[in-house]
């Protein structure tokens, strides 16, 4: 019983992240962990014209939900500077969808 509830939930961490990132679209996109970004030309110039490699590996351990080890993910600099991009662009649209109310005499 243990086992098909904990295979459940594990299912569900797999699908939600999924499900999230479906509608993304760019030039060319990367998985980052379980998140889907895209790396469009704009990001690959601004991090050169900040002196860096945009190819260049760069490792971060992230810690996982639902776990106190910490994971090891690798990616591009304008992989991850694309995931920080995609996750600001998420926060605005849920803040400032959070204030809009539908039309009262709306049908």
């Amino acid at each position: 019983m243990k086992s098909l509830a904990l295979s459940a939930g594990l299912l569900a961490m797999a699908i939600v992240p999924a499900a999230c990132t479906a509608g993304a679209a760019g030039t060319s996109s990367a998985s980052s962990g379980s998140q889907m970004v895209s790396v469009t030309p704009a990001i690959k110039a601004e991090i050169r014209r900040q002196g860096h490699d945009p190819d260049e590996e760069i490792c971060k351990r992230e810690e996982q939900m639902g776990s106190t080890i910490p994971r090891r993910i690798c990616a591009t600099r304008a992989e991850w500077a694309a995931k920080t991009q995609a996750s600001k662009d998420g926060t605005r649209d849920i803040q400032n969808n959070a204030l809009r109310t539908p039309d009262p005499n709306a049908g």
